[in-house]
């Protein structure tokens, strides 16, 4: 049981990671306006300019959640990721 939990996360966590470059890729050809938080109702934002998509750091931070999905979807990454977390607090 705990193999199909952990191969059932590593899956949500490649669906979330293609799903965020996704979202970068239509952010930085204007498909979608800079940090449009709902794809069905989205409007201009304020102060936010499609022309300053940092493509490092946003990448870089689709590549840290989809770690943190695995490594919380693993039963034994549960009490792991509380210790790192409390331990760097």
């Amino acid at each position: 049981m705990a193999d199909k939990i952990g191969n059932l996360g590593f899956a949500v966590a490649i669906l979330t990671f293609f799903a965020q470059i996704i979202r970068l890729v239509l952010e930085m050809y204007k498909v979608l306006p800079c940090g449009c938080e709902n794809f069905f109702s989205c409007g201009p934002i304020t102060g936010c300019n499609s022309e300053d998509v940092d493509l490092i750091t946003k990448g870089l931070a689709a590549i840290i959640i989809s770690i943190t999905v695995v490594v919380v979807a693993i039963p034994e990454g549960l009490p792991l990721s509380v210790t790192i977390s409390l331990s760097f607090s």
